[in-house]
């Protein structure tokens, strides 16, 4: 650098100095992804509780990485601009446009960074890529846009002036440097000197390895459930835009897959088939945290408590997914998420499905959906459709907007009443699923009902007391009418919600929802079963329960078998998690990450891996098994059993 100051003097020192002030511009940003991610663990405080000090500013230190390869990657652009040869770059309207771009880019990667300290609550994992698909599903995301500026306005005002205040703390270059030719060899040796920052500036994003950084590389640092705070928002959003690492897989030659896992079912039974109503309640972000038969404390559904005490309950039951639009298609058609996308969002979602309705279709069952929002949110109708559902009813169908909760849709009491006298005029047979809704954020209350409801310990528990009280009507309703006593009604969560309990906030209490089997007219679906249940076990329970006797796909297993191995799988940004048998198995595609065991570690603190090799071997060639499953048949859209 001396020796080229003495040759270049003017040249060399106006480089440098932009140099400088690239050095800066960045470092400012850098100070920005701290202050956010600060600003992150303070509001999700309770998630992170369980760290201490040490292990905390451990995370904070290892975080740097991931924010060093977001902001070269979304800054690549200022940053080529900053290094391209010549003295043009000096001048102040050329300064000017460079600040109008770091300003512009900054703001929208770091406004993820603000949306993901309320948005993780629900979700409890950094947004990705596949959030644009999500939120351009339908129109109730911008529509809601006021609602959340009310609820999150100290978000958006904590943004804007942190922008603003960097508009004003932005390195700036106090005036023009003289614009002075440049020989040749000067251009020579700017672009020398540009094409190595460049390359350290791709090692900066990619990092010294084999492989460029990837979300999953934060479970280095520390536990599945805390890697949240390694990583931040742009980072996930750049790793899944137009990515997928959804191929197919060969871990076993497939006439061995069967070995380990086989989703073709047949029950071998000499009862006739049974022509019962089927009815599926999803109830919007009712965590099995919220009701009281399953914890050891007083909930806040005190009607579902006392159905609950004449049904069949599982203890051990949990969601396929965190999001209702993945709740659908797990229910349904026993297709958990096992990629980034969404099933109804993927380039999929046309495949041919088995679903409760295409099986019960065969056996003379009329067919339906209801769900007071509007028509197209998260593409619910269409999937219907896919899923051979006869008929959709949504906000739409209901066509009374004074019952509109102005959010949403149709308020779930008046909607459930709309369900049940529709109910009443079907064919019987019947198969028909009802999604609620009020209990969404914002957690509308109709006004008649202001006060009628505890407030309980989150803004959630006040409208899950009035879904349960909607629930009690429907069921008075139902109960009268004759198709009420010959019906199969299956109750369960699309996903948990908010949760302040540390059981409900790991990376396995987080997808724990109720399921229950309630028939007002069989004992024998009264009691608990310890079996492990999840989504996608609702489809062949239900089919088992009714003795069909034809072979169908399903990547669930009937509870009511007790001779099989009965699993949960989700799936979450790269991490696959498995349950079976009181253990938890992580992998992440290429091998296992940790491994607990829930009997005696139900906040999975202890990683067991390596330590009980059987185990985890079983595990491994299981979950390999139904990845390679999924894989391949969703590719090869072999989803459903061919007719011979």
């Amino acid at each position: 650098m001396c020796i080229a100051n003495l040759i270049f003097p003017a040249l060399m020192k106006s480089y440098f100095s932009n140099l400088l002030f690239l050095f800066q511009r960045l470092f400012l940003v850098l100070i920005l992804f701290l202050i956010t991610r600060l600003l992150f663990w303070i509001l999700n405080y309770s998630y992170f509780s369980s760290l201490g000090t040490l292990e905390t500013l451990k995370l904070f230190f290892f975080g740097i990485q991931f924010d060093i390869s977001a902001i070269i990657g979304f800054n690549s652009l200022f940053i080529l601009l900053h290094l391209l040869p010549g003295n043009y770059k000096y001048h102040k309207n050329y300064q000017l446009a460079l600040r109008i771009i770091f300003l512009t880019v900054n703001t929208f990667i770091l406004a993820g960074n603000f949306i993901d300290c309320e948005y993780f609550k629900f979700t409890n994992k950094r947004i990705t890529a596949d959030i644009i698909k999500y939120v351009f599903l339908s129109n109730d995301t911008i529509n809601l846009i006021p609602q959340f500026i009310k609820d999150f306005w100290y978000l958006l005002l904590g943004w804007i002036l942190l922008m603003t205040a960097t508009w004003f703390i932005y390195p700036a270059q106090k005036q023009n440097i003289k614009n002075q030719s440049i020989k040749p060899f000067g251009y020579i040796l700017q672009g020398v000197l540009s094409v190595l920052l460049l390359g350290i500036f791709l090692v900066g994003f990619r990092g010294i390895r084999l492989k460029p950084y990837r979300i999953i590389d934060s479970t280095r640092y520390t536990k599945t459930q805390f890697t949240t705070l390694v990583l931040n928002t742009p980072f996930t959003f750049l790793k899944t835009i137009n990515k997928s690492d959804f191929r197919l897989k060969n871990y076993f030659p497939e006439e061995e897959i069967k070995n380990f896992y086989d989703p073709v079912h047949r029950f071998e039974t000499e009862k006739d088939f049974s022509y019962q109503n089927v009815v599926i309640i999803i109830l919007e972000s009712f965590s099995r945290e919220y009701i009281g038969s399953y914890n050891p404390y007083n909930g806040y559904t005190p009607f579902l408590d006392s159905l609950i005490a004449h049904s069949l309950v599982f203890p051990n039951s949990y969601a396929n997914g965190k999001r209702s639009i993945e709740a659908m298609p797990s229910i349904i058609a026993s297709l958990p998420t096992l990629m980034n996308d969404s099933y109804i969002s993927s380039s999929y979602s046309t495949n041919s499905v088995t679903s409760l309705a295409n099986l019960l279709e065969k056996k003379g069952y009329s067919t339906s959906f209801f769900h007071g929002g509007s028509n197209g949110t998260m593409g619910f109708d269409n999937f219907a459709n896919i899923a051979g559902i006869d008929e959709y009813y949504g906000r739409n169908e209901y066509n009374n907007e004074a019952d509109y909760d102005g959010n949403w849709g149709i308020y779930d009491e008046e909607f459930l009443q709309y369900f049940a006298i529709k109910l009443n005029s079907f064919r019987q047979p019947f198969f028909s699923t009802l999604f609620t809704l009020s209990s969404h954020h914002p957690y509308s209350v109709p006004d008649k009902y202001k006060g009628k409801f505890r407030k309980g310990e989150l803004n959630i528990h006040e409208v899950i007391q009035y879904t349960d009280y909607a629930l009690k009507k429907f069921f008075e309703t139902a109960s009268v009418m004759p198709w009420y006593s010959n019906t199969l009604f299956v109750i369960t969560a699309d996903h948990p919600a908010l949760a302040s309990l540390p059981y409900y906030r790991n990376k396995v209490g987080q997808y724990a929802v109720p399921i229950f089997f309630f028939h007002p007219s069989d004992s024998s679906l009264i009691g608990t079963y310890q079996t492990l249940i999840q989504h996608c076990d609702i489809l062949p329970s239900v089919m088992n329960y009714l003795n069909y006797d034809e072979p169908f796909f399903s990547f669930g297993y009937p509870v009511f078998d007790k001779t099989s191995d009965h699993f949960v799988i989700n799936y979450t940004n790269g991490l696959y998690h498995l349950i079976q048998q009181n253990y938890c198995l992580f992998f992440d595609g290429s091998g296992s990450v940790s491994l607990y065991n829930l009997k005696t570690d139900s906040l999975i603190q202890n990683n067991l891996l390596g330590k009980v090799p059987e185990v985890q071997s079983g595990l491994e060639n299981k979950i390999k098994a139904i990845i390679q499953t999924y894989n391949n048949r969703l590719i090869n859209n072999e989803m459903v059993v061919k007719d011979n």
